[in-house]
C-alpha cells in the first residue's frame, strides 16, 4: 500500500498537479486558503480533513482535475481503497478518461495483481487518447498477462478448431478453449469436433462410433464394417483403417474411396497425404493425386493433419521442406522437423539441433536457438529455455517467463500448460 500511495503522489508531479500561484491569484480568496489548507493537512497526514477540504474547494472550481486527484490520493492514503476506486472511476466516466486518473487507477490494481481490471480501464482510455505514451506503456505491460481457468487434467492436448482432447486417469475426453467440458473423460479414445460442429469420433468398449457435441451417439459403422483405427473428421471426411488399409468415409460410415493406402492424413483446407508402402503422395478433397509418391515422410499434428494455412512440410533426401496446396517447394531450406502452422504467423521448424521459427515464404524469422519450440498464435510461440517453457512475441522477447513443465500454442487466447504433474489452461486478459 505504501509503494502505491507513494507511486499515486508521483504522478501527480509528474503530470503538474502543483496548482501555480498564478493560478490561484485568479481564484477566490476563499479558494486559495482551502487549497492551501488541504495542503498542510496532508503533509500532517490528516487524510480526513484534507479530502473534506479539498471537496469543499470543488464548490469553487466544480471538475478540477487537479482536485479530483488528490480527494482519490488521500483516500488511497487513508486505506479507504473502495471510496478510491469509485473517485477515480466516478471522475473518469464524468470527464472521458482523463490520463492522470486512468494512470492511477491502473497502476492501483497492477500493484494488486488485478490485471484484468486494470487492462478494461486502459483499454477504455485509450479509446479517447490515441497513442498516448503512458497508456502505451502500460497497456504493453499488461499485454501478455493471463489468468488460469483453473480446470486440471492429466494431459491437455492443443487445439484444433475449438476443441481439445483431455485426458484423466488413461481415459480420454474433450473440452472447448474456455475450459467447458464437452465430452467426460470416459472414454478410451476419442478425437476432436469435427470442423462442422456435428460429429466427435470415439472409441469405448472395443467399439467406435460418432457422438454429438452434446455427448449423444448419433452414428454407428454398419455391421459388416470392421474399423481398426478411426481418424478426425474435417471437410466432411475422416481417415479410416479397414482390413490393414486405409481409406476414407464420411459421418455416416459410408466408405469414400477404395481402401488401398498404407497411411492416410485428415484431409484439412482440401489437402492430404496418403502412403503406398513407404512414399507418401498429397491428395486432394476428391482424394485425387496432387504429387505422385516421392516423399519419405509427412509431417503431422497431433490430430493427423498435414496441411494448415497453405503449407504442408514433406520429407525428401535433403530433410523437410515447405510445400504449396499444389505440392511446390517454398523457399529454399530444409529443416530436422517442423511444426505445422497455426495461423499466418512464423512456424517453428529445427535445424542443426534447436528451434527456431520461419514464416509463409519459408523465410527464417528468428533464428534456431530454442530447446524446443511450438508455432506462434496470437502473437505468441510456446519455447522451452533452461528455466522451462514459456513465451515469446514476434520480436523474439520473452512474453510469458519460462515457469511451465510444458507449454503448447495458444488458440483464440487459450493455451495449454503443465503445472508438476497437472496440465490447466491459461488464458490472456488481452485477446
Amino acid at each position: 500500500m505504501k509503494r502505491l500511495i507513494l507511486l499515486a503522489m508521483a504522478v501527480f508531479l509528474v503530470l503538474g498537479w502543483k496548482t501555480t500561484l498564478d493560478e490561484l491569484r485568479e481564484k477566490p480568496a476563499v479558494y486559495q486558503q482551502l487549497v492551501e489548507e488541504g495542503e498542510r493537512y496532508e503533509e500532517n497526514k490528516i487524510f480526513v480533513r484534507a479530502i473534506e477540504t479539498y471537496k469543499k474547494a470543488l464548490e469553487y472550481n466544480p471538475g478540477s482535475l487537479d482536485l479530483e486527484l488528490r480527494i482519490a490520493a488521500d483516500y488511497l492514503a487513508l486505506g479507504d481503497e473502495s471510496s478510491f476506486v469509485n473517485r477515480c472511476n466516478a471522475v473518469n466516466e464524468a470527464q472521458n478518461y482523463p490520463v492522470p486518473v486512468t494512470v492511477m487507477l491502473a497502476d492501483y490494481y497492477m500493484e494488486g495483481n488485478r490485471n484484468e481490471k486494470a487492462i478494461d480501464v486502459i483499454q477504455k482510455a485509450r479509446s479517447y487518447h490515441k497513442e498516448n505514451a503512458d497508456l502505451e506503456e502500460r497497456f504493453e505491460k499488461l499485454k501478455y498477462t493471463y489468468r488460469n481457468l483453473y480446470i486440471s487434467y492429466d494431459e491437455i492436448g492443443s487445439f484444433c478448431g475449438g476443441s481439445a482432447v483431455v485426458k484423466s486417469e488413461d481415459l480420454y475426453g474433450l473440452v472447448n478453449s474456455k475450459g467447458k467440458m464437452l465430452l467426460k473423460c470416459t472414454n478410451d479414445w476419442n478425437g476432436i469436433l469435427s470442423d462442422d460442429g456435428t460429429v466427435i469420433p470415439v472409441f469405448k468398449n472395443d467399439e467406435y462410433y460418432l457422438v454429438n457435441e452434446d455427448g449423444y451417439r448419433v452414428e454407428v459403422p454398419g455391421k459388416e464394417q470392421k474399423i481398426e483405427e478411426l481418424g478426425n473428421f474435417c471437410g466432411g471426411s475422416a481417415p479410416v483403417r479397414i482390413g490393414g488399409k486405409y481409406g476414407y468415409i464420411n459421418s455416416k460410415f459410408e466408405e469414400l474411396t477404395s481402401f488401398e493406402w498404407d497411411g492416410a492424413t485428415v484431409i484439412k483446407d482440401g489437402i492430404g497425404a496418403v502412403k503406398k508402402g513407404d512414399k507418401w503422395a498429397l491428395i486432394d478433397k476428391s482424394f485425387q493425386l496432387i504429387t505422385d509418391y516421392i516423399y519419405d515422410d509427412v509431417i503431422t499434428d497431433e490430430y493427423g493433419c498435414c496441411f494448415s494455412k497453405g503449407r504442408a512440410f514433406v520429407k525428401t533426401e535433403g530433410g523437410y521442406r515447405m510445400v504449396d496446396k499444389k505440392g511446390g517447394f517454398v523457399g529454399e531450406a530444409a529443416f530436422e522437423d517442423a511444426a505445422l502452422f497455426q495461423t499466418e504467423q512464423p512456424g517453428a521448424v529445427k535445424q542443426n539441433g534447436t528451434w527456431g521459427f520461419a514464416d509463409l515464404d519459408g523465410q527464417m524469422v528468428i533464428e534456431p536457438q530454442y530447446e524446443e519450440a511450438g508455432s506462434f498464435s496470437n502473437g505468441l510461440a510456446p519455447v522451452k529455455t533452461l528455466s522451462g517453457w514459456g513465451y515469446i512475441n514476434l520480436s523474439n522477447q520473452t512474453a510469458i517467463e519460462g515457469e511451465f513443465l510444458e507449454a503448447r500454442s495458444f488458440y483464440e487466447g487459450t493455451a495449454p500448460v503443465k503445472n508438476g504433474n497437472q496440465w490447466t489452461l491459461i488464458e490472456l486478459n488481452v485477446k
